[in-house]
């Protein structure tokens, strides 16, 4: 018994040292971001609205065909212009990489067509089953391109490139001493959003993503 109890204390002194190293570490990842985003005023000024509100395409900066595309779907669609369509492709883009990367099979379900959600949904449950840790994502920079516009007659269509900088932070604390969420992870990605435009209430959803290298 005493050996046990031996023991039973060492182990207990173990995972205390573990998560005492853990925060520490976690600490000193906070206290280097910090440090890193304390710019000029200026200097902080540029930097955040260059993350907040990357620079949106218009209409002059596209190819010819897709130009005209994209104002047909402009009109049929009741949107002001290119760069608020953008912007609205932007937040469901941000909204649905959150979601997978959290898990969230509901709030995917609201953006993503069902060929596309059962797929997302496929590797959330792999991701499940093999045991990974479910994160928490924070861009720190998305830049759109719209590559190709088409339209149809029950059928309108665009595919934006997307490039991104994000960290991914897992939930648990203890996880954090086996990752380093220092360096953002960039990503690349076609992504394409349709809808019936004879379908007043249809909702712009996404229809395909291919990620690039």
């Amino acid at each position: 018994m005493p050996h046990e109890t031996d023991s039973t204390g060492l182990t207990t002194l173990f995972w205390l040292f573990c998560v005492y190293w853990n925060l520490v570490w976690f600490t000193q990842q906070l206290t280097s971001l910090g440090q890193a985003g304390n710019l000029e005023p200026t200097e902080q000024a540029a930097d955040d609205q260059a993350t907040r509100k990357p620079k949106l395409p218009a209409l002059s900066a596209i190819a010819s065909r897709t130009a005209a595309a994209m104002r047909e779907i402009l009109q049929r669609d009741g949107t002001t212009s290119v760069e608020a369509f953008v912007g609205k492709a932007l937040a469901t883009y941000e909204a649905v990489v959150s979601a997978f990367d959290a898990g969230d099979r509901d709030a995917l379900s609201r953006w993503l067509s069902p060929e596309v959600y059962d797929a997302f949904s496929k590797t959330i449950g792999e991701r499940e089953e093999a045991g990974e840790e479910m994160v928490e994502t924070l861009f720190s920079r998305i830049e759109p391109e719209i590559v190709e516009a088409r339209v149809e007659e029950e059928r309108m269509e665009v595919s934006i490139r997307f490039t991104s900088e994000s960290f991914k932070l897992p939930r648990r604390p203890v996880s954090l001493f086996f990752r380093n969420v220092s360096t953002p992870l960039r990503n690349v990605g076609i992504w394409t959003f349709a809808r019936n435009p004879a379908v007043p209430d249809d909702l712009w959803r996404v229809v395909a993503t291919q990620t690039e290298e």
